[in-house]
């Protein structure tokens, strides 16, 4: 009995490890909010060089729209200069905070 204890311990400490894994790989929201108002929020601002952009302007999938062809937006250029992983933060932050996600953002 004490060894199929120890069986589903280990299980469940490799589910969440797994899971952990995963999650990993979709990028940090918490830093893709930082290099969102670093990189973006300078030109998407009312009266900025582009148009105003909040992560409720779209729904999830019309971000993952747009970052599934980033490179062929006007501001592209900007975008080279950014690691994949930065990219990935930036889309989880406003993927996640999306008009249609369990967690929209408040405030534009």
């Amino acid at each position: 009995m004490k060894r199929v204890g120890s069986v589903i311990l280990i299980a469940i400490f490799l589910i969440c490890c797994i899971g952990l894994a995963f999650a990993g790989e979709k990028g940090n929201a918490r830093k893709g909010k930082y290099l969102y108002r670093k990189n973006c929020r300078t030109c998407h601002v009312d009266g900025g060089d582009a148009k105003a952009l909040s992560p409720i302007d779209k729904e999830q999938a019309g971000w993952q729209q747009v970052f599934d062809n980033y490179k062929e937006l006007a501001c592209a250029d900007k975008w080279a200069e950014m690691s994949e992983k930065d990219i990935a933060d930036i889309y989880a932050h406003l993927w996640g905070h999306a008009k249609d996600s369990p967690s929209p953002a408040k405030c534009e």
